[in-house]
């Protein structure tokens, strides 16, 4: 756990990352607080905080509402708020975020991904047109071309000096940024997989699941989870397929990200898919016991890459898998994933290694 000194803070990262490779917070929170520190003195109920990755900034300002999209982030702003004595914070959903009363201040971590920061301020151009909105992230992450279209379009644009690598950008005056939600997609075997703006893989199909679906087994029985299902490719995969070949199988997909939720559950639904979609950080929404559980892992958290994702999926997986279930895997070629998959596993198969990715086969 690490100390926030300059807001007398215990912080710490979740799922758990040594304070040497990533902190929760970063030179951008520091600059953002010192800049609107006199706005949660004056009205601390009016902020709104947006990609707030492990509830530092919601710590620092106790009484803002927050919103972040992953499920384990949500849990890092309660683990850290209890920690440090602040009360308990509901999670918001996406819809709840954008419908609050008398919210006058947006705070925004830039998120790595800017068709989800354009659906941001298109949000919160229609439901809080008045509000003053902060925008902050490490100037390295920040391109020119996202600063001259901010300044374009918004009414008021005020960027502050780097300080500490960090930019800090002022905007009022949203209304040219309002636009419908920017659906994507693309059509794979027969299959129409759509996204909002914030899923991985959201314009074509990762390529990863694209070698993964040509390693599918073809005799999936039982219960089978897509652990980590992004728009749900692998899981509407699986039912077509079942459907086809008139098998009987109980599909589970689960994701940390609740717009990848809210995308899987809109696919499987237009496809006519019975598909149980879950948000949760890895498997802590599934409490059945799994005949198979397909997982394409992330191994970037925000602009890090990391593997402690991956960590805590595997052990989910030797937990949740019955006796002989199996875990299949699918991994860009560099990632260490077959000693981790080793100590876990009684048997790992490597069935397929190319240039750029190997899949496993690992057996409980």
């Amino acid at each position: 756990m690490a100390h926030w000194s300059a807001r007398d803070l215990k912080l710490e990262c979740f799922p758990i990352v040594p304070s040497h490779v990533s902190l929760p917070w970063d030179a951008a929170d520091d600059y953002l607080l010192e800049q609107i520190d006199l706005l949660e003195e004056s009205n601390p109920t009016d902020i709104l905080i947006l990609n707030d990755r492990y509830g530092a900034l919601a710590c620092a300002l106790p009484s803002a509402h927050s919103w972040v999209d992953s499920f384990c982030g949500h849990q890092a702003l309660s683990h850290n708020r209890q920690r440090n004595g602040l009360s308990f914070q509901p999670r918001l959903t996406h819809d709840q975020a954008f419908t609050l009363e008398g919210i006058s201040h947006i705070v925004i971590r830039i998120p790595k991904d800017h068709d989800l920061l354009r659906e941001q301020l298109s949000q919160v151009g229609q439901n809080y047109p008045d509000a003053e909105v902060w925008l902050a992230g490490m100037a390295k992450h920040v391109p020119v071309s996202l600063l001259n279209w901010l300044e374009n379009n918004a009414e008021q644009y005020q960027q502050l000096p780097i300080q500490r690598k960090a930019r800090l950008i002022k905007l009022a005056g949203l209304k040219k940024f309002i636009q419908p939600t920017a659906i994507a997609g693309y059509s794979y075997n027969k299959l129409k997989l759509n996204a909002v703006p914030g899923v991985f893989g959201r314009h074509q199909i990762d390529l990863g699941a694209r070698v993964m679906l040509q390693y599918l087994p073809q005799d999936l029985q039982g219960r089978v989870c897509d652990l980590g299902c992004g728009n749900g490719i692998l899981a509407l995969s699986v039912a077509q397929h079942c459907l086809q070949t008139n098998t009987l199988v109980n599909v589970i997909a689960t994701d940390d990200s609740e717009l990848a939720v809210i995308s899987a559950k809109d696919n499987a639904l237009r496809h006519g898919f019975d598909i149980d979609v879950r948000h949760g950080h890895s498997l802590s929404e599934v409490s059945e016991t799994l005949d198979w559980v397909l997982c394409n892992p992330p191994f970037h958290d925000g602009h890090k890459q990391l593997t402690n994702i991956a960590d805590v999926m595997f052990k989910d997986a030797t937990r949740a898998l019955k006796q002989d279930g199996q875990l299949l895997v699918v991994a860009n070629r560099h990632l260490p994933y077959f000693p981790m998959l080793k100590r876990l596993f009684s048997r790992v198969d490597l069935i397929s290694d190319d240039k750029r990715f190997n899949i496993y086969q690992c057996q409980r």
